[in-house]
């Protein structure tokens, strides 16, 4: 597959209000999806690598505000993170807003300094927060404190599609840590396409084939919710996710270790 750097794509490709559609595949589909989008996608290159680590950082409210909102479908839901990219490193606040016409409009802002000083870093997210929060104007009365919610590492590599100006992203290697624990989902692969308007894309054929299967996989979301599980004391998968493990024909949460 060919490549292009990233910082040769044109401004519209990052479709920063976009639909978004989630799949999932095992390690040997992915084989066979990248073979089959070789003659109309091309890598997304950063520095000459096509792979990159992303370390996502949740905020949510005391009460998990932003998680319950999910979970319960509520149309127009937010999610908040510092988002650090590991081979520049880059770092942004990042505020996605789920549209209830299904589109989710996505704002950031850089990173200005690191903090040393916790208190200062809650300071610093809940400024961007509000900033976000107000398209670009500091919102007053911005929903309450955030504070550190979920720390999430996965590697990433992107696909763009010249003809259509979609994106796709195959994340994989993903850990998640939170309160001491860790989960690992080495043998999972989550496939998302990013569109500016819903159409047709060669993965639709994908999913007929078997290569595909559709999914509702939010980060976030489902291991927050896989946490609750083991934090309750009854595991952490729903039904929904077993059925992806037995459609995939491998374990999606694998280990759970105390980070030292």
């Amino acid at each position: 597959m060919k490549a292009i750097e990233f910082s040769e794509l044109p401004a519209k490709s990052a479709l920063m209000k976009r639909f978004d559609r989630k799949f999932l595949c095992s390690a040997s589909q992915l084989d066979e999806l990248l073979h089959a989008l070789e003659a109309t996608h091309c890598y997304i290159n950063v520095q000459g690598e096509p792979h990159q680590v992303y370390q996502n950082e949740y905020w949510d409210k005391p009460t998990k505000e932003f998680y319950n909102d999910h979970r319960r479908g509520i149309p127009r839901r937010l999610k908040f993170r510092r988002r650090t990219y590991q081979g520049n490193g880059l770092s942004f606040w990042e505020l996605k807003v789920k549209h209830p016409r299904g589109y989710q409009d996505k704002r950031r802002i850089p990173v200005e300094h690191a903090t040393a000083s916790d208190d200062a870093r809650v300071v610093q997210a809940n400024r961007a927060f509000g900033f976000l929060l107000g398209d670009g104007r500091q919102k007053s009365g911005a929903p309450g404190h955030l504070e550190p919610s979920m720390y999430i590492t996965y590697q990433r590599t992107t696909l763009w599609d010249p003809a259509a100006g979609s994106r796709l992203t195959v994340d994989t290697q993903m850990q998640a840590s939170l309160g001491g624990t860790r989960l690992e989902f080495p043998n999972w692969t989550l496939v998302e396409l990013k569109q500016a308007r819903r159409e047709r894309h060669a993965v639709d054929t994908l999913v007929t084939q078997g290569l595909l299967k559709a999914c509702a996989f939010s980060k976030y979301h489902r291991t927050m919710q896989i946490w609750s599980g083991i934090a309750q004391g009854h595991g952490g998968l729903c039904t929904e996710m077993r059925r992806y493990e037995d459609w995939v024909g491998q374990s999606c949460l694998v280990q759970t270790s105390e980070i030292l």
